[in-house]
């Protein structure tokens, strides 16, 4: 899989971050209708094996799991979704991209799709949207994944991961967004910050580049569920859950951790040192080993 704007390509990145995979696989472009809303997402093939779906944070997009995709391919049937008014995936008419259109959003696909025993990761806006999913659904999920996301966030951190939104709308080059992202997030090469770029931007016949995202991303509140909601949710839990944190993040204290152990029992969890919220991304393959390990415990 090459990209379009001089960056690195696909399975070049992975490999210089370490990432293990046996196989240069690339995945199919595919839509479906889930609630009005066209939902575009990426098949890695190898649908004879246990799903695994995979869930993106806000302004992120399905290419954002590549990597992931890459490592767990030869085992299960990686689906990657473009969630509601990201990637190439519609937009939301009524711009609500809170839990309560996520997670029909997730019961409608898995329910086309026609996926159980469901292995399934989640990032930030993902990581919330897996946890309120998990709870309403835990007996279609083999296990649950979450990536710096939890019931409840220090609010205090939450602007600090907030900058991806506070980019301009648009630039007059490609290298601008890349030079901005950098800044955000040095843990990247340049390089490698192309290759992610190119499939979260699009460019206009003025020759100007935007993001794909909705704009009403911005100011949305991709929660819409008060934490006691959420803590009473995921009470509901029954699966086997992997709690992962970026060690240089901060949005998910101790004390939260804690409390998910005593709410959802047999909770794992650990952190990443060396990554910050971007933490599947800032370092692949230390998250990947980590998923294995849980994998081949439960």
């Amino acid at each position: 899989m090459t990209t379009p704007q001089g960056g690195m390509t696909l399975h070049a990145a992975a490999r210089a971050m370490g990432v293990i995979f046996t196989t240069d696989a690339s995945p199919e472009d595919r839509e479906v209708q889930v609630n009005g809303i066209n939902i575009h997402y990426l098949d890695w093939g190898n649908d004879d094996k246990p799903p695994m779906l995979l869930l993106h944070g806000r302004t992120n997009s399905a290419h954002t799991w590549d990597f992931t995709s890459l490592a767990f391919h030869d085992n299960f049937h990686v689906i990657v979704p473009d969630q509601r008014g990201h990637g190439d995936s519609g937009w939301a008419p009524d711009a609500e991209y809170g839990l309560d259109g996520l997670v029909p959003d997730i019961e409608g696909f898995v329910g086309v799709l026609g996926l159980k025993d469901v292995t399934l990761v989640g990032h930030s806006m993902g990581g919330r949207a897996a946890l309120a999913y998990a709870s309403q659904n835990t007996d279609l999920l083999k296990a649950l994944v979450v990536l710096d996301m939890a019931p409840q966030v220090e609010r205090d951190e939450v602007d600090s991961i907030a900058g991806w939104r506070r980019l301009p709308a648009e630039t007059d080059s490609f290298e601008e967004f890349v030079e901005a992202a950098h800044n955000l997030n040095p843990r990247r090469t340049v390089e490698q910050l192309r290759g992610s770029l190119a499939h979260q931007l699009r460019q206009y016949e003025s020759g100007k580049w935007s993001w794909k995202w909705d704009p009403a991303l911005r100011q949305a509140d991709t929660s819409g569920w008060t934490t006691e909601r959420l803590w009473d949710a995921v009470s509901n839990i029954k699966c086997p859950v992997l709690m992962v944190r970026g060690g240089d993040s901060g949005l998910i204290s101790d004390a939260t951790i804690e409390r998910m152990k005593k709410t959802v029992p047999g909770t794992q969890a650990l952190v990443i040192e060396g990554a910050g919220h971007q933490v599947a991304g800032d370092k692949p393959a230390l998250v990947q080993q980590a998923m294995r390990d849980f994998f081949a415990a439960i």
